[in-house]
């Protein structure tokens, strides 16, 4: 199709032409090609055209303006080995492109076909779309303003990584899957929403999302993967819904921003450095259906101010000492103290382990007289009968100063 342009070109200096291009008859004149744009806002110079699928074809204009039209799914381009293809409008007018139109009819946005697009500030996706290639949106810098098609099923991964310029995705409610690291890199975002549709959450798909302090899981989502929100350094908070199973290796790794985490009773599973280097974590809360904690999953440094609090009766299995810093502290019911300070690895730690009669909020207190009816411990989880005139006791699975 570009050679073809190419002749026309020639001969159109000498007489002007008439060609049938899909969706019209266009007049070829020796200054311009003017093509009527069917859903696109006005007419336009065509500098490039021809075809990026079996029934889909692209005209670029003047402007940098590339329609996409026609029906059935792009072609993929440069993913993995799978094809040779490069961009069929060329690397060198591809930085130049501005905005993306895409019209209804077309199904599948081919991988790595925006990828790198540097100009491009405006995507428009139809409700034809049903999925997005790998890479097709990677490190489209100045990308900033994406409509997005409301029957989307599938995001590829990479889709749209390293776009620093998003500072909001609306997630359809027709999505199913999140591909690995589609959104890593983009540090303006500031919060997502992940609805009920969606069942899977692909490895690295937030990392080094800066900026994001805000997200919400549905209750479909069963397993937070490997890394999913690592570096989010901005992440305060995040509540992990009942459906969660695991968490995975590095899933928070270096949050520094989260203070606390409450560890639903449908997890069965931490995974390793699922929550190291979260400088700032106070409190973590596990239910007491974890029965497998992966090595470093906790804070190892400047954690003396972390408290882990354990539910069940029965420790979790740890594949290494290290599981735990040695500064913080690690409340256990009452009666398995002496179960867990037993326990293959949680021995190590046995001075960190302490009772707590109840779960609730721990807090450094003043004493009171009235709790001197209550069981106390002093720091190694000894049981003693009164407090000394100083010294730092557990009452009531308090942290108590007198």
């Amino acid at each position: 199709m570009k050679r073809l342009f190419g002749i026309l070109s020639v001969l159109v200096c000498a007489t002007p032409m008439i060609y049938a291009q899909a969706g019209g008859i266009a007049t070829l004149q020796s200054s311009d090609v003017e093509i009527p744009l069917n859903s696109a806002a006005t007419k336009g110079k065509v500098i490039d055209f021809g075809y990026c699928g079996e029934n889909v074809e692209y005209e670029l204009y003047d402007d940098y303006t590339l329609r996409i039209y026609g029906n059935g799914m792009m072609d993929d381009y440069r993913a993995f080995l799978s094809t040779d293809k490069e961009v069929p409008w060329g690397i060198e007018l591809q930085k130049k492109i501005k905005e993306v139109v895409i019209e209804n009819g077309v199904t599948h946005i081919g991988g790595y076909s925006f990828n790198e697009c540097a100009s491009l500030t405006k995507v428009t996706i139809p409700n034809s779309v049903k999925s997005i290639g790998y890479s097709a949106f990677y490190r489209c810098t100045a990308l900033a303003n994406i409509t997005i098609s409301n029957s989307l099923t599938n995001i590829g991964p990479w889709a749209f990584a390293d776009c620093p310029g998003l500072t909001s995705f609306n997630i359809p409610n027709s999505l199913t899957n999140i591909g690995e690291s589609a959104f890593s890199g983009c540090s303006g975002l500031t919060s997502i929403t992940i609805p009920n549709s969606v069942t899977s959450i692909g490895e690295t798909v937030f990392f080094n999302c800066s900026g994001l302090t805000n997200i919400t899981i549905s209750n479909s989502v069963t397993s937070i993967e490997r890394g999913v929100f690592a570096d989010c350094s901005g992440l305060t908070s995040i509540t992990i819904p009942n459906s969660v199973t695991s968490i995975g290796e590095g899933a928070f790794i270096r949050c520094s921003g989260l203070t606390s985490i409450n560890i639903p009773n449908s997890v069965t599973s931490i995974g390793e450095s699922a929550f190291d280097g979260c400088a700032k974590l106070k409190h973590v809360k596990i239910a007491k259906n974890v029965t497998e904690i992966g090595y470093g999953a906790f804070p190892q440094t400047g954690d003396e101010n972390l408290v882990i609090e354990f539910t069940s009766e029965t420790p979790a299995t740890l594949y290494d000492v290290e599981s735990f810093g040695y500064l913080c502290t690690i409340y256990v019911p009452e009666t398995a103290l002496e179960t867990y300070r037993n326990a293959k690895y949680w021995k190590d730690h046995a001075d960190q382990i302490l009772p707590k009669e109840q779960t609730t909020g721990i807090n450094l207190i003043g004493y009171k007289q009235s709790e001197k009816k209550s069981a106390i411990y002093d720091l190694q989880g000894n049981k003693v009968t009164e407090m000394q005139s100083k010294g730092i006791y557990i009452v009531n699975g308090k942290k108590v100063m007198k």
